[in-house]
């Protein structure tokens, strides 16, 4: 089995010892890059802060995918992404989540799939080629995914894993499957990821790419 180390570990020299974290923008830590939907996103307006574990993200007005284009995964994989859920609460379905199958991610060909949660309870399964995006499942909802109670101001946390055999790709929140797509309906081999849609904090604890074969 091969397995990716954590984020959290890749990041905690950053994160250790430093009693108060300032933002650092995703494009200055090593081999990560950051690509908004619109292109001419203003990123800046986006903040990345180390927090030991992994480190915290806050939008602001952007809807955006985060990469390491050596972080990839093929064949039989499982992908695990470790989030938790600042803010803001809502019924707004804002989601949060991984990307797999990522190809051509920084040119005009960009492909992936992703699958994402809301603070109102529902998950979203999408792929994207290139500028067009179609939707796989719509957004449904499913007891496994915690929500921030309402006149809570604290977080939740929300495991999201994706297992691709070779007939199928299971789509899980905290261990209990909500989807089961055919392999053949998806191209899920390819960079791996994760996305957060705007005006979002969201706090990526690690990610991990684990080989089954």
């Amino acid at each position: 089995m091969r397995i990716f180390p954590p984020i959290a570990a890749l990041l905690l020299g950053i994160a250790t010892g430093c009693s108060n974290p300032r933002p650092v923008h995703l494009t200055r830590l090593s081999g990560w890059t950051v690509r908004p939907d619109d292109p001419t996103a203003d990123v800046s307006k986006l903040t990345l802060t180390p927090m030991n574990p992994g480190w915290h993200v806050a939008t602001g007005p952007v809807h955006a995918i985060f990469f390491k284009p050596e972080m990839a995964a093929s064949g039989n994989f499982t992908t695990t992404l470790d989030t938790y859920f600042f803010g803001p609460p809502g019924s707004d379905p804002e989601g949060y989540g991984v990307i797999v199958g990522g190809r051509d991610l920084s040119g005009p060909s960009q492909a992936y799939v992703y699958f994402v949660v809301a603070d109102n309870g529902t998950y979203l399964l999408k792929r994207r080629s290139g500028n067009r995006v179609s939707t796989v499942v719509d957004w449904t909802p499913s007891s496994a995914i915690r929500t921030v109670p309402a006149g809570d101001s604290g977080n939740v946390e929300n495991v999201l894993s994706v297992h691709a055999t070779p007939d199928s790709v299971e789509f899980a929140v905290n261990g209990t499957p909500v989807t089961t797509r055919p392999r053949s309906e998806l191209v899920v081999d390819g960079v791996v990821g994760f996305r957060v849609n705007h005006s979002l904090s969201v706090h990526i604890a690690g990610i991990t790419v684990a080989s089954d074969e």
